[in-house]
This record gives structure tokens, C-alpha cells and sequence, in this order.
């Protein structure tokens, strides 16, 4: 991805030239910078090539009286070009815009944000695409607009404060992951949401949703196989427009649906493909080597790297050698992923074809199946004690109540159910705003159909700033993901599609499942799904020096002091290590909870030290 910035009326000097050199993890193949000190404005880009047309570019593209830096790939581009070759996706953008103005943004397909300067109408417009590809960071006193890929690039102007967001502080530390859409873990930084626009004019800022999915229509006129035959028209038209890439293409490969339906897709289009997969001997439970190859026994045009991942437990990320994220997420998987980056990288690849979002067929609510008759699901909902008070209050009544009254239930479910650690204070508990975090838990339990759950999924900050770890370790690799399952074609199809296709007694994903009849084998098409390499987290908090290490950071912590008892939290991990030596079954859940607690805890200390090191503690003018 290509980093961006945008600085307008700096009431003091930018360290602009810092602030780009900050952005060249997100791209190194060009940087250019433009500037207006008549109006105050200040564009620059740092570039990677991602199509071949992308080498046609400068990083500040002029045309048309506009001024554009921009990331990302437009797709569908065929109305775009009207029988046209060689366009770059940056003069299809300004073309749009002088056509449409700023409603060009819902006729725009791709992964892509932007920042336009239009002198003959004074106005920047900053604009991302309505599935949450991209997305950008800002600051706006009112004076001020500041913009950029990257959060913590913005703490080096010396107009934006470092004070922490305390909502989302508070959401992190007491485990809550419902962050409210658009911040970060900065006050004055806030992210703009898909969709969305950013409209500057004469001074003055305004916010606008100029793009949106389509809203849920079910159909079911024609025959499931017209569906199937549907997905997969859409799915190979994603896969096209994604490879039209400037840089050596390869995919991952997994035992599950997701990736090898992208897999299979991609060999229509390809003659050969390599493919990487995480593997692991050490826990044979979750290893996935063998569905793995009964898909390669079927396509063996696929060259298949296995990555033994044995070792790459939760929090032996090498932090110290990395550029340190906007936010404070990390997980089981990280290390995993670190190692098939750094073995694609070695091998000169660009770009990573993924199966994320697969799960986006799988949106099912209970409305869903009372409108094709599934009244056993409800009655076996109302006869199950466990789930019967539940399903009637979360269900049923509370979706039709006011928010107050939703909000007051929730602020009683998170003091039944202790949802915050148990090392919190009791006095940071009675500081921080419990009843907006409760809001925004009741904000994603309620009533949702499915594209309004998948727009509050795409725009929870917790959601976006993991997207943005991910995508900024992979930029250190120089690397990009793509997923076709996750173009906006796609998901809106996915939307569409009739509760009775989605619908099975014993399998999830039967719509994946049934359109790959004829290309998966069944011990892929057939499997059920896995709880995805928790093992490796529990062996890193049981046995991982790291989690000691961490520990001791999180002590030093002046931030941390108010919030945690860190005796508790010690006796918490000793606790747990003590147990895993002597308790833990291989490939059984191990105290999932306090598990994903501790690492939520021991992630965030150690970013804020990193954060100290590495911007805090830095002077730039």
C-alpha cells in the first residue's frame, strides 16, 4: 500500500519531510511531495507500484485543474475507460470526480482512498471506499486539517496532542472490543469511516456518507445453481481485477473453504500458482496438512510451501525489529503470519492472495430463518433453559425497546459477568465511562439484519486498527493482501442471498459448500470448521518467555499504574502457567478467556513502550 499525507493551514512548521520518510514502510518505489503556500496545503505520497499501469503514476498526479495523491487499485474499470488501455487508476479517479463531483465516490469500485485538491472550486475531498479496504487518519481542529496513512505519523506534527482517546483506552484494557466507529487511541486523531467523505471548502469541514453497501434484498427467483453459477461469475471478475498486478502473485492456502475456493478461482485464470500454508506437527489436532493435500493431490499445477509454525507462539512477535503499528492489537496468528511473510518476501513475491471474509456467507440471524420457516430453531431455542431467558430478552424484546433501556441491560450483563479483567482496578472501573462502553456493546447484540452487522463490523475501531496491524507488518515485507471474497461485488451478492441457500442441520458455510460440488474434494468441501491455532496461544502465555518479559514492561508502565494491580495480573499469569503444566490437554480450550485477557493486557503494555521509544520520545523540529 502507498502512504499518504495531506497538511492544510499549519498554524506552526510541519516536519513535513519527516512525516513522509515516516510513510515509506507503505511504499518505497517513488515519493513525491507538492505544495501551495499560497492556500496552505501540502500533498505527498509515498508510492508502490501495485498495477502496471500504477508505473505510469507520479506520486502527486496533476490533471484536470485537481491535485491527487491516493492508495489502493480501482477494479470494474471498464465503464471507467470507455474502450481506452493503459489508463492509471489516478486519471480514472479525477475523471469521476470532474464528472460526478464528490458523489463520483459511489461510482468508484476497489480498494482505495484518496485526497483531492480542486483549485477552481477551493475544495479538498478525501474519500474511501465503502467496504472498509482503506481507510485514512485525520486530525481537524477547526483551523487545521491534518491527513494520513498512518496514525502515528500524526504524532509528529506539533500541533496534535498525545493525550489518549480514554473510550478506546477503555475498551482495550478492560477487554471489551466494541470500540466506538472512527477513533483511535489518540483524542484528537480519528479515522474516517467507509464510505465516507471528508468535503473541506472555504474554510469549512464537513463529513458526508457518499457510498454505502446495498441494503439486504433477498431473492430467490431462480434455482440455487443460478446462484451458484452467480458466485462464481463475480468471483472470477474479482479475481481478474486483482490480477492486474505489477508484482509476482501467490495465495494461502488452508484446509477450510475460504482459500481454496480463491485458490480454484485463481487457477482459472492462471496455468501454475505457489501457495503458502502455516502448518504444524507439534499439535496434530488443528494441523490441516492433510485436506491441504487432497486439494493439491486434485490441482497439482499448485507448488505448495509449508511453514512449520511449531514455535510461533502468541507474543514472540520481534516488536523491536518492526515498524510499531497505530494501534495496540495482536494475536494468536501474528507469528504465524510474520514467517509466511518473510518466506514470500524471500522469494519475491508482491502479492498474497487471502480467503478472509469467507464468513461474511455465513450472516445468519434468527429473523432470517422465521422467514423460511425454521421454527425448529426456535423452539429448540425456547425449550434450552441455558438459552431461553437469553434468546427471549436479546432476541425478541430487547431489538423493539429504547436504547436507554438496552443500554441499562447491558450495563447489568457486564456486572454479572465481570467482563473486566480481574487485575483492573476497582478505581479505574469507577473513572472510565461504563455506560458508553455498555452502548456500544448493546450497539453490536441487537436486532441486526446483515448488512447492517457487517457496516457496524467494518467501522468498530477494534475491527479496523487489526486491519491496520496486519497491513502495515505486511508493508515492512513490502507485501500486499488481497481478498476477492471481500470486493464489494461479492459481499453485496453475499447479501443478497436468500436465508434457504445459507440455511443447514449440520454444516455452516453450505453455500460455499455446495458450489464447490464439483472442484473441492470432500475432505475439504465436507470439513467442519476448526478453532484456528488457539494451541499456539495458549503454549505462548504457558511456557513463552515473552509473556515474563512483557509482564515486567507493563510494571514500568506510568500509564498502566492507575489502571492495573499488577500483583494481581503477576498472580494471573503465574496462575495460568502453573495450571498449563499441569492441566492442559493438547488441543482442548485452556481457559480461552483469561487467555485472550492476558494477551490483550501484555500486547497493549508492550505497545506503549514501543510508542515511548519510537515517537513519544522523539523531537522533530
Amino acid at each position: 500500500m502507498s502512504g499518504i499525507l495531506g497538511i492544510w493551514n499549519s498554524q506552526q512548521p510541519s516536519p513535513w519531510e519527516t512525516m513522509l520518510s515516516d510513510l515509506t514502510v507503505l511504499g518505497r518505489d517513488g515519493q513525491g511531495s507538492w505544495h501551495d503556500p499560497s492556500i496552505g496545503l501540502s500533498l505527498g505520497r509515498s508510492q508502490l507500484f501495485n498495477t502496471p499501469e500504477s508505473c505510469l503514476e507520479a506520486p502527486v498526479v496533476e490533471q484536470d485543474g485537481c491535485v491527487l495523491v491516493w492508495d489502493g487499485r480501482l477494479d470494474d474499470r471498464e465503464t471507467l475507460l470507455a474502450g481506452r488501455t493503459q489508463v492509471p487508476d489516478a486519471q480514472l479517479i479525477i475523471e469521476s470526480y470532474r464528472r460526478w463531483g464528490v458523489d463520483s465516490l459511489r461510482h468508484l469500485v476497489g480498494e482505495f482512498v484518496f485526497i483531492l485538491w480542486d483549485a477552481s472550486q477551493d475544495l479538498l475531498f478525501v474519500g474511501c471506499d465503502p467496504v472498509g479496504n482503506r481507510t485514512i487518519a485525520y486530525v481537524w481542529d477547526g483551523n487545521t486539517l491534518l491527513l494520513c496513512s498512518r496514525v502515528l505519523t500524526l504524532l509528529l506534527h506539533p500541533q496534535v496532542s498525545h493525550e489518549f482517546d480514554e473510550g478506546y483506552m477503555a475498551h482495550t484494557i478492560c477487554d471489551a472490543w466494541a470500540h466506538p466507529a472512527e477513533i483511535t487511541p489518540f483524542q484528537a486523531i480519528k479515522r474516517l469511516r467507509p464510505g465516507y467523505g471528508l468535503i473541506l471548502q472555504s474554510g469549512r469541514l464537513q463529513q458526508r456518507q457518499l457510498a454505502k453497501l446495498a441494503p439486504t434484498s433477498y431473492d430467490l427467483r431462480d434455482s440455487p445453481e443460478t446462484y451458484f453459477e452467480k458466485f462464481w461469475y463475480l468471483l472470477n471478475q474479482s479475481v481478474r481485477d486483482r490480477l492486474r498486478n505489477y508484482r509476482p502473485v501467490c495465495t494461502t492456502l488452508s484446509g477450510g473453504l475460504d482459500s481454496t475456493t480463491v485458490t480454484v478461482a485463481l487457477l482459472n485464470h492462471l496455468s501454475n500458482l505457489e501457495a503458502f500454508s502455516v502448518t504444524t506437527e507439534r499439535y496434530a489436532a488443528i494441523d490441516e496438512s492433510e485436506p491441504i493435500q487432497a486439494f493439491l493431490d486434485r490441482y497439482s499445477q499448485v507448488k505448495w510451501h509449508s511453514i512449520n509454525c511449531d514455535d510461533a507462539w502468541v507474543l514472540s512477535e520481534p516488536w523491536e525489529q518492526l515498524p510499531l503499528p497505530d494501534d495496540p492489537f495482536t494475536s494468536c496468528v501474528v507469528p504465524m503470519h510474520l514467517r509466511m511473510m518473510q518466506e514470500a518476501q524471500k522469494l519475491g513475491f508482491g502479492l498474497i492472495f487471502d480467503g478472509e471474509w469467507g464468513d461474511e456467507f455465513c450472516y445468519i440471524f434468527w429473523r432470517d430463518r422465521i422467514q423460511v420457516g425454521d421454527w425448529q430453531f426456535l423452539w429448540q431455542q425456547l425449550r434450552s433453559p441455558g438459552n431461553r431467558r437469553s434468546f427471549v430478552l436479546q432476541d425478541l424484546i430487547l431489538p423493539n425497546c429504547p436504547k436507554p433501556w438496552q443500554t441499562q441491560w447491558m450495563m447489568s450483563r457486564l456486572k454479572l459477568k465481570k467482563l473486566a479483567p480481574q487485575w483492573i482496578q476497582s478505581t479505574y472501573l469507577a473513572q472510565i465511562q461504563q455506560t458508553q462502553v455498555a452502548e456500544q456493546l448493546a450497539m453490536k447484540s441487537f436486532g441486526l439484519d446483515r448488512v447492517k452487522a457487517l457496516n457496524q463490523e467494518i467501522e468498530d475501531a477494534s475491527f479496523v486498527g487489526t486491519i491496520q496491524v496486519h497491513r502495515l507488518l505486511r508493508s515492512a515485507h513490502q507485501l500486499e493482501y488481497t481478498s476477492p471474497l471481500r470486493d464489494q461485488r461479492v459481499v453485496e451478492f453475499a447479501n443478497r442471498l436468500h436465508p434457504s441457500l445459507q440455511l443447514d442441520s449440520n454444516y455452516q458455510k453450505v453455500f460455499l459448500r455446495h458450489a464447490n460440488r464439483t472442484t473441492l474434494p470432500d475432505a475439504v468441501r465436507l470439513r467442519p470448521k476448526i478453532n484456528y491455532f488457539d494451541p499456539l496461544k495458549y503454549a505462548g502465555l504457558g511456557r513463552g518467555s515473552q509473556a515474563l518479559e512483557l509482564l515486567e514492561q507493563a510494571k514500568q508502565n506510568s500509564y498502566l499504574q492507575e489502571a492495573i494491580d499488577f500483583k494481581q495480573l503477576e498472580n494471573s499469569l503465574l496462575s495460568y502457567r502453573q495450571s498449563y503444566e499441569q492441566d492442559y490437554r493438547p488441543d482442548e480450550p485452556f481457559h480461552d478467556g483469561i487467555a485472550n485477557q492476558l494477551i490483550s493486557t501484555l500486547g497493549l503494555a508492550n505497545w506503549l513502550t514501543q510508542l515511548d521509544k519510537k515517537y513519544l520520545a522523539r523531537k522533530v523540529i
